[in-house]
């Protein structure tokens, strides 16, 4: 159980696990029985993953009464437990300290102790209770848990396991005796000679359906004679009474009304059709919870600890912060932490969804449950256990799956009225039947039992199951294939309004942006090539400690420029710095300081023109009080943000820049990334009220941002995107996180939401139609025309349940589509990265084509990153060539 504050009082969460639900009625049933308690601020159940979450006030109730509440509904709580093996065997004596040392866990429910076999069977609040706890306490007391210990840690995996198996005996069950009960009602000749006198082919059939009708058919008289009980119907209760009305009209026909037709075979393919239906949608419905298994499966189950200079196999419960590990090539990374000897490359992709293996070095993060490639590494552990970043994502995947979006609350009402007003329907038809037959000349041909067959058709052919599968069905799929794919969705709320979003609110500094300085631009002079400038003026930034000079120097540090002697070093705050290089006095800074040092800039002005006009920041170079070289720097768009906002538009949303930069800087990003809309000068706790300025214009907002500082406006935006780091998903803004630092997700996770909502609206579509399609025919509107036995209608019942699960399944192929953007748009956006290029002047490396001069002098021209004088029209070449020597000079 976890503790919020809800309206001043404390609140205890706790999720319980419930057996027996089968449709949307099930779960309307105990949410209102748990919702009647008074202690019980919030209850929230799942269908597919037979999960009660519930936020009470503690004091005012307790989990035993939450649970005697749930079993009250006829729907069995089901508790997790672990059946622990101690080590040493102990004592009789010690049974009751041990027994009692593990009851003062908080999360423990119960322990019984095995005493013979000496183990402990627990039962506790999976949310509170782990073994490495268990363990712990176990160990201060002078015991610890044997190898042979049995964690029930998949129990949904279990538990759909057994549903499977306890449907799938039955279903085979009533298939055994259903074939010789369908052969001899069909065929009554072939038994007729070999029957003793006075046995009748009827009498064969009533002792061969006997034990359908009891045995397969005894999981919808349970369901429904406890619903029954506490004055609710569900599923389970139409499937009840048309079986019974079927098997004891036989009977009586049998053996009270000789002379009238028994269909005995109607009530065995009943319950045979219903239980096949029922056992594929448990296989269906174990299949939608894939996504996070497969998450589950990441952790490993043990790691290599460096303890004492030795290596020590351990598990990886019980690593701890500040543990050294060491991590082979091609072993599983056991938790979160960072390098600190080793050099390698990790796939993370089954975390991140990037598919390129990162590389690691000394101090690099690594994040646990990734895969180590190509060297051996040692690390250090700094999250173990639910703090870890798998950790993490799993318990958002699960909160985001047992919340209920408004879409699933309208299902769930609908079902909840929908077996009482088929009861009512069925009560109708056979009561409209058995006057037309009975009373009128106009059906001669039938008799009362038609309109007994037409009512069991009606009670079976009615499905609320399909229509409370939809949502759930699609969402967990849907939510998982996102967290393979990098994009957590906290809520099924952001899933469900995503795809209506019409406005993208997009931050641009750590947004679209890198977030820091970098150098755009360096245009050398005096014959000296951009190399020899670089190396000049970062040598000059050595000791500099503002971040413009860190930017040079990483630049210089990035193109592997060769650092040249420095002798003296001078900062002038404001201006720049002085320092002698390799016998020359080199001076780097702004307009101001080389007026001020009789430096001539005249030369470059044409370029410090376009540069400032787009935002840059610019630093001028001189040695020996000639002017060296021009430089440029800004905070560049990351990679892939010019093809997001490109792909949003595509889509048809709005892209909107909202910053606290200047104008012009902000404008400058804006044609660079291709957003028309730019909302600048915009304090930070302003920008929530410009997101709600757009609401009021009635537009669909989602904001892309920080997590941290862009709180405020993504929690106003209809939808909240916060891009994440890839080691901190634990942000609390946001109703979907992004874990890369990456535009591009933002675009996945537009897709994934209309995808899943797509899905939804199918499954809605087709368990509507199919009801407003079957009903019809069931209660015998065609008739003669079209006539739909009981049988065939159960049939076609359990299929739509089926059918609505495995579309849902299809999301779990789902894959972002790149919108395709023409060929004559391509020459009006910025240049694609260009990876291998180099620049045939200067030499330096070309990292990424710049489109500087968008409209500069009637040509269009592309400069690489270093910028030096040399120039390419593109005017006369192709775009998408990527090799700067194919450019026209």
């Amino acid at each position: 159980m976890n503790e919020t504050n809800d309206n001043d009082q404390k609140t205890q969460r706790l999720s319980m696990r419930i057996e027996g639900m089968h449709c949307a009625a099930c779960v309307a049933t105990i949410e209102k029985a748990l919702l009647q308690n008074q202690g019980v601020a919030k209850a929230t159940v799942n269908l597919l993953e037979e999960k009660a979450t519930i936020d009470f006030i503690a004091g005012q109730t307790t989990r035993e009464e939450l649970e005697e509440l749930v079993a009250s509904t006829g729907y069995q709580p089901r508790r997790a437990s672990m059946t622990i093996a101690l080590s040493p065997t102990p004592r009789p004596d010690e049974w009751s300290y041990i027994t009692k040392t593990v009851e003062a866990i908080d999360g423990v429910l119960s322990v019984a102790d095995l005493a013979m076999t000496g183990r402990l069977v627990i039962e506790y609040d999976e949310d509170l209770v782990t073994l490495k706890i268990i363990r712990r306490a176990l160990k201060q007391i002078g015991f610890d848990i044997a190898a042979e210990t049995i964690v029930d840690i998949d129990r949904e995996a279990m538990t759909r396991k057994r549903e499977i198996r306890y449907y799938s005996y039955r279903l085979v069950f009533a298939l055994i005796f259903t074939i010789p009960i369908v052969i001899i009602s069909f065929f009554p000749q072939l038994i007729i000679p070999v029957l003793p006198p006075g046995i009748t082919p009827a009498v064969i059939l009533f002792i061969l359906t006997t034990p359908v009708q009891f045995y397969a058919g005894y999981p919808f008289y349970k369901s429904s004679i406890n619903a029954a009980r506490h004055g609710k119907t569900n599923m389970d209760t139409l499937i009840m009474i048309g079986t019974s009305v079927a098997y004891f009209y036989s009977v009586a026909a049998t053996f009270l009304l000789p002379g009238q037709m028994a269909f005995y075979e109607s009530a065995a393919m009943l319950l045979m059709f219903i239980l096949l239906g029922r056992t594929l949608e448990a296989i269906a419905k174990g299949r939608t919870s894939q996504a996070i298994r497969a998450l589950m499966d990441l952790q490993p189950q043990t790691a290599v600890v460096l303890r004492d200079g030795e290596e020590l196999t351990i598990p990886t419960d019980d690593v701890e912060v500040d543990d050294l590990l060491i991590v082979r090539p091609g072993a599983q990374i056991p938790v979160d932490g960072f390098v600190i000897e080793g050099q390698s490359s990790v796939n993370e992709a089954m975390i991140t969804g990037e598919s390129i293996p990162v590389s690691k070095k000394v101090d690099d993060s690594v994040i646990g449950g990734t895969i180590n490639q190509t060297g051996a590494l040692t690390m250090q552990a700094t999250k173990v256990g639910h703090d870890t970043v798998l950790a993490q994502i799993i318990q958002m995947v699960e909160d985001a799956q047992t919340h209920k979006p408004p879409i699933q609350r309208r299902a769930d009402a609908i079902a909840e009225k929908f077996v009482p007003f088929i009861l009512l329907l069925a009560l109708v038809v056979f009561s409209v039947w058995f006057i037309l037959v009975t009373l009128t000349p106009w059906f001669p041909q039938l008799n009362w039992v038609a309109a007994l067959s037409f009512a069991i058709a009606v009670l079976v052919a009615a499905c609320p199951c399909a229509l409370g599968l939809a949502t759930p069905a699609a969402l967990m799929v849907g939510i998982g294939r996102g967290a393979q794919l990098g994009v957590l969705i906290k809520t099924g709320d952001g899933l469900e309004v995503i795809p209506q979003v019409d406005k993208m609110v997009l931050d641009k500094t750590g947004t679209l942006t890198v977030g820091k300085p970098t150098v755009t631009d360096i245009i050398p002079v005096g014959g000296v090539d951009a190399q020899e400038a670089l190396s000049f003026i970062a040598s000059a930034e050595k000791f500099s400690e503002h971040p413009l000079g860190n930017a040079i120097q990483q630049y210089a540090e990035e193109n592997t420029v060769q650092m040249l002697e420095i002798n003296d070093f001078d900062s002038i705050t404001g201006k720049g710095v002085r320092s002698s290089v390799a016998g020359s006095i080199i001076e780097v800074g702004n307009d101001r300081f080389m007026q001020e040092n009789d430096v001539d800039i005249g030369e470059l002005e044409p370029y410090l023109a376009q540069l400032q006009k787009d935002g840059k920041t610019t630093i001028f170079a001189a040695r020996n009080g000639k002017l060296l070289a021009l430089l440029a720097i800004a905070d560049t768009l990351k990679p892939d943000s010019t093809q997001a906002v490109q792909q949003l538009q595509r889509m048809g949303i709005d892209v909107v820049m909202l910053t606290g930069d200047k104008e012009r800087t902000a404008q400058a990003m804006a044609r660079q990334s291709g957003i028309k809309t730019v909302i600048a000068e915009v304090l930070p706790g302003d920008k929530a009220r410009e997101i709600e300025r757009l609401q009021s214009e009635q537009h669909i907002v989602a904001m892309a941002g920080d997590g941290i500082n862009d709180a405020p406006a993504l929690a106003k935006a209809d939808v909240g995107i916060a891009l994440g780091s890839g080691t901190d998903v634990s942000v609390e803004a946001g109703d979907i996180v992004l874990v890369r630092d990456n535009l591009i997700d933002v675009v996945t996770a537009v897709q994934l939401g209309r995808k899943t909502i797509s899905k939804i609206r199918q499954g809605f579509f087709w368990a509507l139609i199919y009801n407003f399609i079957l009903l019809p025919i069931a209660a015998g509107l065609l008739y003669p025309y079209v006539v739909l036995r009981p049988e065939w209608a159960a049939l076609a019942m359990a299929l739509s349940s089926v059918s609505v699960v495995t579309n849902a399944l299809l999301l779990g192929r789902f894959k972002p589509i790149p919108v395709q953007i023409p060929n004559n748009v391509k020459e009006k956006t910025q240049p694609q990265e260009s990876k291998l290029a180099i620049d045939p002047i200067c030499k330096m490396k070309v990292k990424t084509l710049t489109d500087l001069y968008s409209d500069y002098q009637g040509s269009r021209y592309y400069f690489c990153s270093a910028h030096c004088k040399t120039t390419f029209d593109a005017n006369s070449s192709e775009y998408a060539s990527e090799d700067l020597t194919q450019l026209k000079k």
